[in-house]
């Protein structure tokens, strides 16, 4: 073993590594749940056994690095890099043997378990190695005993090789700044908000995207509302959401467990918010406790991010509203004929041009909530299918296109609307588009863009064979559901 002050390094097999343990083995709120789809756990049960037809004059088998932070003060040894395969060989050294390995004591939230249980059926129907094989698994055991030297290894250790998101290392820092007097309580509220985040099923997506939807939330949606600003669109990626939600985040001003908050729809008095050991929301310095609905947690969506506690509420606030916008069902009809178009519409235009209605969406209802909703949406909708008429291939750059070459950038328009005619004249006034509406030559029903152009006109219940007048279509459709002649709409 080698040690260089808080930190030792070793070479352990898999049963010396449980085994000579002193402390239970564990996982720290941090981390991400068990991922494992089941292409690797069988892909690990194929190697396994294809390592122990070799024999015994083959070498060990090695699995790379675990990271481990030693815990006294919690009695824990909580493993900061490897879960993923500790709990997969775990999970197959107990079809082996019976039992977990000793100082096993790795908790899993529903979700979680719901993996391991698909991971352990795969193993019982596929070959399996025996259980000297545990002897010759070997890993490099890298050891700390301080928390700020762990979380420094997290970092650096996962953006390598196959990194995990910027999002699960943007977990980790926040939970790291969590504050207050019930500290370890508070980050356990945190994270599980977190994993409601994750299990948020948006309409954006086939389900293989859907076993972490945080990435998605805060690439598509989040820092885009914040950062596409002006005329000057940046490129997104790790880095950004990094320096933005990390680097860009605020300290705390005031006891840990307050998040000063700013005015916005949902706020007009309020000057903190404070989250208690109960996971209630209080607003000071009139305490209020809120709904449960996190979605109407009183925050705007360009307002400065403070780290910890703030951070959690904030993307478990923005979660919880696209969740409201796209998925929960109401007897809300401004919402229903909103989803309908969302649907319908969109649902036949480009996944590109999608993500970006959905972007316009969640900033409106975040200013406005369902007033005018419904007609928002179909002036927006008919100013990107103006878009889709155009180019038969729409391509990334042309959602950022959209919102750079617009008069005013519409999400800057949004967040600065005290009204939602503010919003909507600016759609009417610079998208009607009718010269493209009149001129198109498009059939129906034929390739994406007769695709579109069919769903338009079952919307709107138009025998036409064009698309001219459509910005009048909607004017008609507006005028006749406001006098109370909206039938079907």
């Amino acid at each position: 073993m080698l040690e260089a002050g808080p930190v030792k390094v070793s070479v352990r097999s898999f049963v010396e590594f449980f085994g000579e343990s002193t402390l239970p083995v564990a996982v720290d709120t941090y981390q991400r749940g068990f991922v494992w789809n089941l292409e690797k756990a069988t892909q690990l049960a194929e190697d396994l056994v294809a390592h122990e037809e070799l024999g015994y004059a083959a070498p060990p088998y090695y699995m790379g690095t675990v990271l481990v932070h030693h815990s006294p003060a919690k009695g824990k040894r909580f493993i900061i890099d490897g879960q993923q395969r500790l709990t997969a060989l775990s999970i197959l050294y107990s079809q082996l043997t019976g039992s977990l390995p000793e100082q096993f004591a790795m908790s899993y939230s529903q979700r979680s378990a719901r993996r391991i249980r698909s991971a352990a059926e795969t193993f019982q129907n596929l070959r399996k190695p025996g259980k000297e094989i545990f002897n010759r698994i070997r890993f490099t055991i890298i050891e700390v005993d301080r928390v700020d030297l762990a979380f420094t290894f997290f970092d650096t250790q996962n953006n390598r090789g196959v990194p995990l998101h910027a999002t699960d290392l943007l977990k980790a820092y926040h939970l790291r700044a969590v504050e207050g007097d019930a500290r370890e309580r508070l980050q356990t509220l945190c994270a599980s908000g977190w994993e409601q985040v994750q299990q948020s099923r948006t309409a954006l997506g086939p389900d293989t995207e859907i076993m972490d939807s945080a990435p998605r939330l805060f690439n598509l949606f989040l820092w885009r509302a914040r950062c596409w600003t002006g005329k000057q669109l940046q490129p997104g990626g790790h880095d950004a959401l990094m320096e933005t939600f990390q680097k860009g985040t605020w300290p705390q001003a005031g006891p840990g467990d307050e998040i000063p908050l700013y005015r916005s729809r949902q706020n007009r008095l309020g000057t903190h918010l404070r989250l208690d050991e109960g996971g209630q929301w209080q607003i000071q310095t009139h305490p209020i406790t809120l709904s449960e609905q996190a979605a109407n947690l009183p925050f705007a969506i360009r307002q400065p991010v403070h780290r910890g506690i703030g951070f959690f509420l904030y993307a478990e606030k923005y979660g919880a509203l696209l969740q409201w916008l796209l998925e929960q069902g109401t007897n809300s009809e401004e919402r229903r004929r909103f989803q309908r178009i969302y649907t319908e519409l969109m649902g036949a235009n480009s996944i590109y041009l999608r993500e970006i209605f959905v972007l316009g969406a969640l900033m409106y209802a975040d200013q406005f909530g369902e007033e005018r909703l419904w007609e928002f949406s179909l002036w927006y909708e008919h100013a990107l299918g103006a878009i889709r008429l155009e180019k038969q291939q729409v391509r990334h750059e042309a959602a950022k296109n959209f919102f750079r070459d617009d008069a005013l950038n519409l999400l800057d328009v949004i967040a600065g609307a005290y009204l939602p005619d503010q919003v909507i004249g600016h759609l009417k006034r610079y998208h009607r588009h009718e010269k493209r509406y009149a001129d198109e030559q498009i059939e129906s029903g034929k390739g994406v863009q007769g695709r579109y152009k069919q769903a338009v006109l079952d919307y709107f219940k138009m025998p036409s064979a064009s698309l001219k007048g459509k910005a009048d279509w909607v004017e008609n459709l507006v005028g006749k559901a406001q006098k109370g002649d909206g039938h079907g709409v």
